[in-house]
């Protein structure tokens, strides 16, 4: 009998970690669209959604057409309700860079839509279908 209590024991303190193993625990929706950069679809932009309440940010990639879905995690699709800080960039090789420890890449997108972004989204119950149409001016 000993060994079944023992064995109950170890499952009732094993189940809170078993169970939060499988995800977030946050309330996700999902989220995707389109980013365009002066009517052209934006390949290889990172899209980043971050809350202003409880939740971590979610991020997407955008492929060749400018379509983009944001994940929570690497296995969760979706971001929390509520409003969020959005920034987009892209990344790309100038070519070779002389200073030592100095970064290679320099973002095609500008800073109003990045480090100075401004923009906020709110993330709905259910499908949220938000697309950015960006300007380099």
């Amino acid at each position: 009998m000993n060994r079944v209590l023992c064995a109950a024991a170890a499952l009732l303190i094993a189940l809170p970690f078993i169970a939060g193993c499988g995800g977030s625990g946050m309330d996700l929706q999902k989220v995707h669209g389109t980013v365009t950069l002066d009517g052209n679809p934006v390949e290889g932009a990172e899209v980043i959604f971050t809350p202003s309440g409880e939740g971590a940010s979610s991020a997407g990639t955008t492929d060749a057409t400018g379509a983009y879905t944001l994940y929570y995690s690497a296995s969760e699709e979706g971001a929390v309700l509520g409003s969020h800080r959005v920034e987009i960039f892209k990344e790309v090789d100038p070519g070779d860079v002389d200073t030592v420890g100095e970064s290679n890449t320099e973002n095609t997108i500008p800073a109003k839509y990045n480090i100075e972004s401004e923009l906020t989204e709110d993330v709905a119950d259910g499908d949220n279908e938000i697309n950015f149409t960006l300007t380099s001016d």
